[in-house]
């Protein structure tokens, strides 16, 4: 049973007799102080499915139902109520990230994996080139085509991801009985990792990254099935829309959730962090949102990051009788949940800030993170998505606006 909303109040039994009656003779008297009765609040509006088929770009020509019904099904399965903002942040993503494509092709990508091969075979000596050769002299079974020749031919994430899942199984199963070179070969494919050779490590409509995906079907998911649905419709925006609306945040704009789309969970509520231990210590943080180090699985690293030991410095000029170091470092461990904002470090670092400024401390800022991606061309950075994102977000929002009016 849902619990009252706001300005909604739980059902009551009407009172009877000497009750009732005391109840009225006070309301006619105005005994007592009368407490104003609060606003009632409206839920906000539900989208439907033709509307949001009316909010898609223009640009977006086919299958406008069958993208609505998927964004919709999206938010269902997070209970999330589809509400203007809610829609209108989902499709801006779509529409920044892909265009409302699937599987989006990728400018170049042929020469792009091939270069990351090279540069890894080239690492192995001599006998690396000639170890890549061959392996890519290879054909997986019921396939006419060499993987090299395949290979030359990709132009989705999808086709990428299925040659690199056929070369690992090939090599497998036949490499080491074919080829005398079995040591470079395992150099070149030992870990067994798409990952670790395979540049692209975000997919899908909403180019969430796969990582994210495998993490939240459990350990138990099949790392085929959810790469091969989130090169779905359904299973991007699936992906997607759990990766920018299934955590708490109190953002004052969509935004900073953007900007975290990006950059990772809360990273722009733990700039702001960094952006004020700077100013309280003199200590100089690139505010990009991680206060620890990590390595490419994002898992933290040992090593002390400059934000720790800034945050460190911190805790011995302001508050070394309420803070240990041991408590700092625990409570770090928890900056990518929400449960961050409740730590002893976090609220020592909002009091001291408002107490030696006196000014209020922001919530968020945009992190400051150069985006290095062989899919971009030039230079861009996470302040840059979140606003070309925001764009697409108003311009949504006004399509709502001007089709409720």
């Amino acid at each position: 049973m849902e619990e009252p909303g706001p300005g909604q109040s739980s059902p009551r039994r009407r009172p009877h007799g000497a009750l009732a009656a005391l109840w009225a003779a006070c309301a006619l008297a105005a005994c007592g102080p009368r407490k104003a009765p609060e606003p009632s609040v409206p839920p906000p509006p539900r989208v439907s499915a033709a509307q949001v088929a009316k909010l898609l770009p223009e640009q977006v020509k086919k299958e406008r139902e069958d993208w609505a019904r998927d964004i919709l099904a999206a938010l269902e399965v997070e209970e999330i109520a589809p509400s203007p903002p809610a829609v209108c942040s989902v499709i801006a993503v779509i529409a920044q990230e892909s265009g409302f494509k699937a599987d989006p092709e990728v400018p170049g990508l042929s020469r792009m994996v091939r270069e990351r091969l090279e540069a890894h075979a080239d690492k192995l000596g001599p006998l690396g080139r000639k170890a890549l050769d061959s392996v890519l002299e290879g054909k997986a079974p019921g396939h006419k085509r060499t993987f090299d020749e395949r290979l030359r031919t990709v132009r989705t994430e999808r086709d990428l991801d299925r040659l690199f899942r056929d070369i690992l199984a090939y090599y497998e199963e036949e490499y080491p009985k074919t080829y005398a070179m079995a040591d470079l070969a395992s150099a070149l494919f030992g870990s067994g990792r798409l990952e670790d050779l395979n540049p692209i490590t975000t997919a899908g409509s909403m180019q969430v990254s796969v990582r994210y995906a495998l993490e939240k079907e459990g350990e138990d998911a099949d790392p085929v099935a959810v790469r091969e649905a989130m090169y779905t419709r359904a299973g991007g925006v699936r992906y997607g829309t759990a990766r920018l609306l299934d955590y708490e945040a109190s953002y004052p704009e969509p935004l900073f959730r953007f900007a975290d789309y990006n950059a990772g969970l809360y990273a722009s509520r733990n700039a702001a962090v960094q952006a004020q231990v700077t100013r309280l210590t003199g200590i100089a943080l690139v505010p990009d949102g991680d206060l620890q180090l990590y390595d490419k699985q994002g898992e933290p690293l040992d090593e002390d990051s400059k934000s720790l030991k800034a945050l460190l410095v911190f805790r011995q000029r302001y508050v070394p009788e309420e803070l240990s170091e041991r408590q700092v470092r625990r409570d770090v461990r928890k900056e990518k949940e929400l449960d961050f904002e409740s730590t002893d470090t976090y609220r020592a670092v909002k009091r001291v800030y408002a107490r030696e400024t006196g000014e209020t401390p922001s919530y968020a800022q945009l992190p400051q993170v150069t985006l290095k991606s062989p899919k971009l061309k030039g230079e861009r950075t996470t302040a840059w998505f979140a606003r070309s994102v925001d764009a697409r977000f108003q311009k949504c929002q006004a399509r709502y606006n001007a089709m409720a009016k």
